[in-house]
C-alpha cells in the first residue's frame, strides 16, 4: 500500500530496489545504512514514500533506517541521540514494534528535498490522550540525512473539535 495514492513507476521501483539493495548489503553484524547517490527530485519523492511505507505502515524500523537513512543521520528530537542512525533505531524500535500503539498517518508531502508526515498516535505509554506528531526529514541525494519533529498531546480541556487532527 502506498500512502497518498503515490504509485511508483517501474523506473522508480528499480531505483528503490537499487537504493535498498546497496544500503543493506553487509557481511558483518553491524547494520549498513543508506549510501547516498545522485537522484532526481521525483526519485527522492518516491524514496520518501517508500520510507514512509516501511517506517510508519509496516513499522520495520531497522529496515527503514538501513534502506533510507544515512549512518551519520542528524536527529533533533531532544530525547534521542543527536548523531547516528543506530541510536535512533534503538530509541524508536520499542515504540514501533509495540502494536498496541496505534499510528495513523494523516498527511504527508515531499518537495525540494524535504518530506514531512503528520500523524496521530494512540495508546503511547505516558500519554493518556492522543498525540499529534509532525516529522520533517531532509534528504541528501538518495538518503535521509536529518530529522526534526514536533509533538503535542491532545489537551484534556481542548474546546476545538478539530484540535491537532
Amino acid at each position: 500500500m502506498w500512502i497518498s495514492g503515490l504509485l511508483p513507476s517501474a523506473a522508480m521501483l528499480a531505483i528503490l530496489a537499487t537504493t535498498a539493495t546497496a544500503s543493506v548489503q553487509n557481511t558483518s553484524t553491524s547494520p549498513t545504512y543508506c549510501i547516498p547517490h545522485a537522484v532526481t527530485p521525483a526519485e527522492q519523492s518516491a524514496i520518501f514514500a517508500a520510507f514512509v511505507q516501511d517506517f510508519y505502515v509496516v513499522r520495520n524500523t531497522s529496515q527503514a533506517f538501513e534502506s533510507y537513512i544515512m549512518a551519520d543521520f542528524i536527529q533533533h528530537n531532544p530525547y534521542e541521540p543527536p548523531f547516528g542512525a543506530s541510536g535512533s533505531v534503538q530509541y524508536l524500535t520499542p515504540l514501533f514494534t509495540n502494536f498496541s500503539v496505534e499510528v495513523t498517518l494523516l498527511r504527508q508531502s515531499f518537495s525540494t528535498g524535504l518530506g514531512w508526515v503528520h500523524s496521530r498516535y494512540d495508546n503511547i505509554n505516558g500519554y493518556p490522550r492522543p498525540v499529534a506528531i509532525a516529522d520533517v526529514f531532509e534528504f541528501t541525494d538518495s538518503c535521509i540525512k536529518e530529522h526534526w519533529d514536533v509533538t503535542q498531546e491532545l489537551p484534556a480541556d481542548a474546546t476545538n473539535p478539530l484540535a491537532l487532527f
